[in-house]
């Protein structure tokens, strides 16, 4: 299966390394950009497998979604998003793009361990 991986963090980068074990074919991670000359763990992972990597500092503005990022996520044409430890505001226009939809891939329990730091808990 065709995914796009939209997240960040160590966690999103275990995730990613599963779906490749898994043998789906990762059309597309979109993360978030380089902080301090850093890339973030999932981007480095990609980019090492030669995949593509966006980072984007924002999918919206004022509400709607920016037509440059979404043609660019469209463009690689994901049959199922995944999205592990996704800090970003994703546009329905994303959310549901794919044929299979979205898996929103949450690190901890929800409602109790909602918030910034979820993973800490």
């Amino acid at each position: 299966m065709k995914i796009a991986v939209i997240g960040q963090s160590l966690f999103g980068q275990e995730v990613y390394k599963e779906l490749r074990k898994e043998g789906h074919t990762i059309v597309g991670v979109f993360t978030v950009p380089d902080k301090d000359g850093k890339a973030d763990p999932l981007a480095t992972e990609a980019e090492n497998d030669g995949v593509p990597v966006f980072k984007f500092p924002r999918w919206r503005l004022k509400g709607k979604a920016i037509a440059e990022v979404l043609n660019q996520y469209r463009a690689v044409g994901p049959e199922l998003n995944v999205m592990p430890f996704c800090s970003q505001f994703i546009p329905m226009e994303a959310i549901d793009f794919p044929k299979h939809g979205s898996i929103i891939y949450h690190p901890s329990l929800l409602p109790r361990h909602r918030g910034a730091s979820a993973i800490n808990w």
